[in-house]
């Protein structure tokens, strides 16, 4: 067999067993996003420790306990690429969720974090939810899983400006570089809505 003809027939198996991606999910109120600019507050998302196990024939474990502040700081610095959105720095947001005692809790709910929001000067707050941040290997080989999702509120109105999810396996790719592609991914689509 000559060896083109193995690479074609080497690169067809890999394509079959390559994950299907399907598009980001996103609505938003387009003509309010571009509207003004917007001083933003981009807090921690949610993130439930995966810990470690088996699934399907892979092993998994969660890439770190801090998935939803790496997801949240990745997202704040591709969302700062919008022209009119300004990120307010995240060490005063965090400051400030330690002195109002918002840490144990958390802030979930969108009116705490539309109270946030005017605490530190944003008149727009991102919140997330963070469903997987994984490392895994099998037969195969090895990769990564990131999947979250993103709100925008208006901290005058408590609208939701901005909605977006996204979810990517990515084979021979470690959990930050994937967090770091989906991220932007994500923002390239909301950019192009």
């Amino acid at each position: 067999m000559s060896k083109s003809i193995l690479v074609l027939l080497l690169l067809s198996v890999l394509c079959a067993c390559a994950p299907v991606q399907i598009a980001p999910s996103i609505s938003m109120q387009k003509e309010v996003l571009y509207s003004k600019v917007w001083n933003v507050a981009v807090i921690d998302f949610n993130y439930e420790f995966e810990g470690e196990g088996s699934l399907n024939g892979s092993n998994y474990v969660s890439a770190g306990k801090d998935g939803g502040r790496v997801l949240a700081g990745l997202f704040a610095a591709e969302l700062s690429r919008l022209m009119n959105i300004t990120i307010i720095e995240r060490s005063q947001i965090s400051k400030i969720i330690s002195e109002q005692a918002l840490q144990q809790s958390g802030v979930t709910d969108p009116k705490t974090a539309t109270d946030l929001g005017k605490i530190v000067g944003a008149n727009a707050v991102v919140m997330g939810e963070v469903t997987d941040y994984v490392i895994w290997n099998n037969l195969a080989g090895y990769g990564s899983t990131i999947s979250f999702s993103v709100r925008m509120v208006d901290v005058q109105t408590g609208n939701i400006i901005l909605n977006g999810s996204i979810s990517r396996v990515r084979q021979l790719t470690d959990a930050f570089p994937n967090a770091q592609l989906t991220t932007k991914e994500l923002v390239d689509s909301i950019k192009k809505y």
